[in-house]
Parts: structure tokens; sequence; C-alpha cells
């Protein structure tokens, strides 16, 4: 592509395309009334005071925004068809109206789009959005358009106090964890996502503003608008900060904090209860011995769009070979257990591992778990995991008759027990240590286990 280099004064009043390489050491003026298309990339070493109706980024290939000095425009269209979109190599201001009419516009936190106090966006979209973090500058209520790979996904605030108050904001899809675990949530919590969250930050000023985050197919699955919840991470643990109402359906929509938040940083969906899965919930996956076969059971707390499960086995954690799939609930909010059993070589040693698949082919590697051999001596009990969340399975190779749970005082604990599948829901009883009795052919079994969610 040709280049143009300005190094004296250039006015434009009415229509202009620029197809090359636009590099301004000079100084450059847009009137009202001046639309100017630029194809190629953008390089501001000089002045620009831009008055004009529109400037379009209109490249066909990667376009990028640098040069020595920040730009500042007035009203500015994104219409790149690459698949990259626009980079920006330099800071950029806008202050009119931004529209995201086709392409990403790609930033960092040293190069960063900021919106000032005037300005407001138009016809955000999937194949359009800010891919990095931005910045609005203001006190009116603001959207932000931002979104990563394929996925607009917003986050908006209330206005603030002060026209000179400033927030940034980004998204990120994929797991808060490990950077903000998803496990430490408040009491009030029962969980939060597992596959997206936003960076909200006040970078100046010192107004408090309410927080509405956003869902869609991306989402990992909302199915109960009431229970949903804004949480935020405090450094600790992921807080509740309510639902003040919703908009939408289960498909997409929105949910505003139930107060203006005081603190800023990581927010993300939560839900009060296991609906609104956010997304397939593993509460635990173990292989043990039953009737000198190696027999895989694993729990779900909820599943979303769940289609099947991959079973892996592997004599050295490197590699893996497929050795059965296993049919998904789909759609649910309840716990589902699973078994599966391995016929081969139930004497040798062995690693497993489980990954899901998705009705629209996104697959999840899980955990890998290892199989000693079925070796166990004859009257061999034990429990696993300890500490334990919620769910806690009791292994053993004989038949379980009974399980009684008792706390701290001796006193009986009316929890759900699956003898047959030889498990305890723990979800719902307190922290604290707990006797489990487990009663077989050989014997009356005493085993302690500690409930921890913090």
């Amino acid at each position: 592509m040709k280049k143009i280099i300005i190094i004296g004064f250039v006015f434009f009043a009415g229509s202009a395309e620029i197809r090359a390489q636009l590099t301004n050491s000079g100084n450059i003026r847009t009137f009202v009334g001046a639309n100017v298309t630029i194809y190629g990339d953008m390089t501001n070493n000089g002045a620009i005071a831009d008055s004009g109706t529109l400037v379009t980024l209109a490249g066909s290939s990667l376009q990028t925004v640098s040069g020595s000095v920040v730009t500042t425009l007035n009203n500015l269209r994104l219409n790149n068809t690459d698949a990259t979109g626009i980079t920006l190599a330099q800071a950029l201001n806008v202050r009119g109206t931004l529209t995201f009419s086709d392409g990403y516009l790609n930033t960092t936190t040293a190069n960063i789009l900021t919106m000032t106090n005037t300005s407001s966006v138009a016809s955000v979209s999937n194949t359009s959005f800010v891919s990095g973090p931005m910045v609005k500058t203001g006190n009116t209520a603001f959207v932000f358009p931002v979104g990563k790979n394929v996925v607009y996904a917003p986050i908006a605030i209330t206005a603030p106090a002060a026209g000179t108050d400033q927030f940034k904001a980004e998204y990120f899809q994929i797991s808060a964890n490990p950077l903000y675990n998803t496990s430490s949530v408040e009491p009030s919590l029962h969980h939060v996502s597992d596959c997206e969250y936003w960076m909200l930050d006040r970078v100046t000023g010192s107004s408090n503003v309410s927080v509405t985050l956003s869902w869609d197919t991306r989402s990992c699955g909302i199915t109960t608008l009431s229970d949903l919840r804004v949480a935020r991470w405090d450094g600790t643990q992921w807080t509740d900060k309510g639902n003040g109402g919703t908009t939408g359906t289960t498909t997409a929509g929105t949910v505003i904090s139930s107060a203006a938040v005081t603190g800023f940083g990581p927010f993300t969906l939560a839900s009060i209860t296991a609906t609104n899965p956010l997304p397939v919930e593993l509460l635990t996956f173990a292989a043990h011995c039953e009737d000198e076969q190696a027999v895989l059971r694993w729990s779900t707390e909820s599943e979303f769009q769940n289609d099947f499960f991959t079973i892996e086995s592997s004599f050295d954690a490197t590699d893996w070979n497929t050795i059965a799939t296993v049919a998904g609930t789909g759609t649910t909010t309840m716990l589902t257990n699973y078994t599966w059993t391995d016929h081969s070589n139930p004497r040798k040693e062995m690693y497993y591992r489980l990954s899901q698949t998705d009705y629209d082919g996104e697959t999840t590697i899980h955990d890998i778990v290892y199989f000693k051999s079925c070796s166990l001596p004859e009257n061999s009990v034990s429990i696993y995991p300890n500490p334990a969340k919620s769910i806690v399975n009791i292994l053993t190779e004989e038949s379980v008759s009974a399980i009684t749970v008792m706390n701290s005082e001796g006193k009986k604990i009316n929890t759900p027990i699956d003898v047959k599948y030889k498990q305890i829901d723990f979800s719902e009883i307190p922290n604290g240590v707990y006797l489990i009795q487990i009663t077989t052919k050989s014997g009356v079994f005493n085993k302690n286990v500690v409930i921890s969610r913090n």
C-alpha cells in the first residue's frame, strides 16, 4: 500500500478517501461536514483537530493506529473486515459517537481507548467491540462495549457523581481461577461462574456506582433469573452484591447489583442456589475396586447442555487412550451420579481422566485419578475427599448396609445418604468435623470427615 506523509497543514471539509498508509507529522484539521475514510494504518506524530462528521477506519487487512502523539477524534466508525480488526499501538480518545459496524478494536493498558464525558457508542455486536481494556470519563451512565474472541459481553455502570470520574473495564472469556478462587464464596452465594469474568476499576474519583452484568449463550447456563447475583472479588472471596433487577430471559439478559458498590476489581455472575449452572459443576471423580473390577464414579452438582463424558486411561498419565463415552444429562440443576466399570486389567495400576463435551462440541478436561489396582485389603474402608465441601464418597470393596452421620456431640445428623452409591451429601450441613459410621458385613467402621467451604 502507498504511503502519504503530511508535514504541513491539511484541511478536510467534504468527503475524502485515503487509500494509503497515513502518517501525520504536521497538522490535520477536519471541519463540520467532513467524512474521512482511511483504508491503511494511521500514524499520528503531529496535531489533529477533528470537528468533522465522521472518520471511518475501513481496511480489509489489519489496521494499526500508532504514533508519538495521542489521537483524539470526534466521531469514529469501525468498519474493518479483517478477522483481527484494528489494533491500537498508541492511546486513542473519542469524544463523540464510536460506531461499531465491523471489526474489533484491540487495546492494551498502555494503548487504551478513552471515551470522554461527551461520548457514546452505537451498533455493538459479536462482530465488533473493544477487545481489551477501555476507559470511560464522565458523569453519565455507560455500557462498556467490551468482549473477547468473537463474544460481545457488556458491563454497565450507573452515572458517577463527577464529570471527571473515570472507570476502566475489560472482559475475560475464561474462568477467574486460579487468580480469583471461584470456590471461595461468602455464605449467601452458592457458586460463581467458572467461565467468564470482568475487571471493573475506578481509575479516578470517588463515585460509587451500581454494576450491571450481562449474559447470553456464552455464559454456560442461566436457568433461574431470581437466583442470579452480581458478585465481586474482595481479595479473599467472592462477595454478594445482590440482584437489583433483571432484564431479558434465560437466553440473554442483564442483572444489576442491588445497590451501588463501593469496591471494584473482578466481577462475575453468581447464584444463591444450585440453579444457573455456570457451567457443569463436577463435584467428585474417583476410581476404586468393586467385585475385582475398576469402578469409576463421578457426580455433578449441575449441568448445562452436557452431551457426554469421555473416559481415558493411561499407564503413565502422559499417553492417553479413550476407553468409553457416557451420555450426559443435558441441562439439570439436580445432583447427578455416574458410574462406569472398566472390566480390563483390574490388577494393574492405572490413571483415568474425565472430560466433558457440550452439545456445541466444546470439551473441558476435568480431573485425573490414580487407580492403585484391585489389591485393597478385604475389609478396607476409607472416605474421600477429606476435607470435603459437599459430597463424601465411601471406598470399600464390601457392600454397605447402613451409614450414620453424627456431629461432635454424638447427635445424629439428618442429611441425604445414598447407601447403594456409598455417598453422603453434606451440602446443607455447616462446616465442622463429623463422624461417619459405616456398617458392612465385616463390622462397623468409624471415619471422621472435615467439612470446609472456605
